[in-house]
């Protein structure tokens, strides 16, 4: 039984000498691209802290279950040069976060479809997949129209910028954080935050 929780996570952290390690755990979910849906559920000193779905940002590069992979938190993909992210992500992202992304029931072609958009507006994927023979969805064409109408920037969608234990480069993945008003960044300030997880490498 999957359980998804839609809330988003605080990182409400001094520094990231003085905060204490978040870890995270990873199972595979619906989808065949060898990217997401996945399902992150994330611990801090062993407490569970939010589960949620997430998608990956690179097409070319890879995960596994069976490591345990350090992440920073950050606003882009870790690519060279860094590759933020595009408002239509994170919108789309928000959206299915959220349970309200028009036609996102969770299957797995809703899946690969998702995905495959979320690699388009990235520049991981040239052809706008909403143009595909059998897809039914048209995520690109929301994600426009959204962004068309008014939505900007990234809101609470963040990048964790994942790397193997010997600092390769893993698959980036989406995740949300509640972010502080001005007066709490000055008390607090908004540290580094690394997050160890276990990955199942995916097929492409």
């Amino acid at each position: 039984m999957r359980v998804v929780r839609m809330c988003a996570l605080s990182l409400f952290v001094a520094s990231a000498a003085e905060a204490a390690p978040l870890t995270a755990r990873l199972a595979d979910g619906p989808g065949n691209t060898g990217g997401g849906e996945f399902y992150m559920t994330l611990y801090d000193n062993g407490n569970p802290v939010d589960t949620f779905i997430t998608f990956c940002l690179q097409k070319t590069q890879y995960i596994d279950f069976s490591t345990t992979f350090t992440v920073q938190v950050s606003t882009a993909a870790d690519d060279s040069p860094a590759d933020p992210i595009d408002a239509q992500t994170a919108w789309l992202y928000s959206m299915a976060r959220a349970g309200t992304l028009a036609g996102y029931d969770h299957s797995q072609a809703a899946a690969n479809a998702l995905q495959k958009s979320i690699w388009y507006f990235e520049g991981e994927v040239s052809a706008n997949p909403d143009l595909e023979a059998g897809n039914n969805y048209d995520f690109v064409a929301l994600a426009n129209a959204a962004v068309a109408n008014g939505y900007s920037g990234i809101g609470d969608v963040r990048v964790a910028n994942m790397f193997f234990p010997n600092g390769t480069k893993a698959q980036d993945q989406l995740m949300l954080v509640r972010t502080p008003e001005p007066s709490t960044m000055a008390l607090f300030g908004l540290g580094t935050v690394f997050i160890a997880v276990r990955r199942k490498r995916t097929a492409h």
